[in-house]
């Protein structure tokens, strides 16, 4: 039976070890992420579509080549007045059979088109807001990968604690059932150590479904299920944000932020696009060649004969050069209507950029203060656990002597476990506003996943002792 023992402890002791060979990392979710995320793909799929409007309107300024080429076979009856050969006239009719081919190039070039060069411009200023538009995507991915892999480690924690908590309820619910059991206390001591218990089963639950939809939103990103992540380790530094100044802060916002350069060229666009319909009014020049063959075989039969009748053979080769200049004397109001709309969508474009702006501004002001809070929040929250539990114990020893109650105990436990619950959020609430801030900054970048997951560890076996394999 021992050597039984023994062999289901060692098969378990190799499974706990197998899952923590496969635990994932926040590379490793990231990673993952980047390769299987549906709005990072569509970020992506927008960006391609969205650079091709550049290249869409430069044609209009680049050479058109148009190709056409045709072969025909046709025969025709008719009857028309001919001339005899006892020169009276007579009703004639004609059988024709021909057989034509036709080959033609065209090449035309806009010498003086400003709407087409102005939309060009436009067309480029799409492709840097695509661009930026894209780069925001990618550092909003590492900001909902951290938030989510660490929201998953805040929900395993929580729930470690308020499974302590529970563990510490219900032995002193059994100790105090014990003191009733031999006469020394009363019943309303046992009351409330169970109300307590009570509560902190009911609180495990909701941070067991806090911790399921965690996994879930992390497994949104990825596509897979991860359950078994690396910890934070507790050494891991809380320091202020460098730059210290906020001022900086907010200038590397003002030159980096991506969603900043978004607005500010998609503003950018609708001012070119503007200048194309207000030189819509202006004539353009296009100039052309085209060079042409057009080869007819045919033969034709009268009836009665026609001594002075022509085969309709031919044969034409054309080369033509072209200037043309068009201009619009009257649209029926379109081109103006067009170039006041074009403005007023300006007008609008560059409102948001400098709303934008406002919000990038007081945003990177609001995430510096709560990184400095947090770091000061953290530190505050871990003395907090050390005044807590020296609480507790004091309190313990008291009920032992009989100069504090039951009541007293178990609000001294809460504190504590709350005082550890609250010290992991500030942790992770620390970690996600420093990514925060930097992706304001527009800083953020793969390199700071790294940099984070050097701080990771693997998650800590869970130690079976004999007594727990039997």
């Amino acid at each position: 039976m021992i050597a039984k023992r023994h062999l289901l402890s060692i098969s378990i002791a190799a499974l706990l070890s197998s899952q923590l060979v496969n635990a994932d990392t926040l590379l490793d979710v990231y990673e993952l992420a980047v390769k299987n995320d549906p709005q990072l793909k569509a970020a992506e799929a927008s960006y391609r579509a969205n650079i091709e409007t550049e290249n869409l309107s430069r044609a209009g300024l680049l050479p058109q080549i148009t190709a056409q080429a045709y072969y025909q076979d046709a025969e025709s009856d008719s009857q028309r007045e001919g001339i005899s050969s006892s020169s009276s006239t007579a009703l004639q009719n004609v059988n024709t059979n021909t057989e034509s081919e036709f080959y033609s190039v065209s090449l035309s070039q806009p010498l003086f088109d400003l709407p087409a060069w102005f939309s060009f411009q436009a067309g480029k200023k799409v492709s840097e807001q695509a661009e930026a538009q894209l780069a925001y995507e990618q550092q909003q991915l590492i900001v909902r990968t951290a938030e989510a892999y660490f929201n998953v480690l805040r929900g395993s924690e929580n729930l470690d604690a308020s499974k302590a908590e529970e563990r510490a309820a219900k032995r002193q619910l059994e100790q105090t059932q014990q003191r009733f059991d031999v006469g020394l206390i009363a019943i309303t001591d046992v009351h409330e150590a169970r109300a307590v218990f009570d509560s902190t089963v009911a609180q495990r639950y909701g941070f067991e479904g806090t911790l399921a939809i965690a996994r879930e939103n992390l497994s949104n990103l990825t596509g897979q299920e991860h359950n078994n992540l690396w910890s934070l380790k507790t050494d891991f530094p809380i320091t202020m944000p460098e730059p210290a100044s906020r001022a900086e802060w907010v200038d590397f916002a003002l030159a980096n932020n991506k969603l900043l350069q978004v607005s500010n060229a998609g503003a950018s666009s609708a001012y070119e696009t503007a200048q194309s319909k207000k030189m819509e009014h202006l004539p353009k020049i296009v100039g052309s060649f085209t060079k042409s063959k057009d080869d007819v075989d045919g033969t034709s039969r009268y009836r009665p004969t026609n001594s002075f009748a022509t085969q309709p053979d031919s044969y034409t080769e054309s080369d033509a050069l072209r200037v043309t200049l068009t201009m619009p004397l009257f649209a029926g109001g379109a081109v103006s209507a067009g170039r006041r709309q074009a403005y007023e969508q300006y007008n609008a474009a560059n409102y948001n950029a400098q709303t934008t702006q406002r919000q990038v501004i007081s945003g990177t002001r609001a995430q510096h203060i709560a990184v400095y809070t947090d770091v000061q929040t953290v530190n505050a929250r871990h003395q907090n656990i050390i005044s807590t539990r020296s609480a507790l114990d004091a309190t313990e020893a008291g009920y032992e002597v009989g100069t504090r109650n039951i009541v007293d105990v178990l609000d001294a436990q809460r504190r504590l476990y709350g005082a550890m619950r609250d010290y992991t959020n500030a942790r992770y609430d620390y970690v996600i506003d420093v990514l925060k801030l930097k992706l304001n900054a527009g800083t953020l970048s793969p390199a700071d996943i790294i940099a984070l997951n050097k701080w990771l560890q693997l998650p800590e076996p869970v130690s079976l002792k004999e007594s727990d394999a039997r």
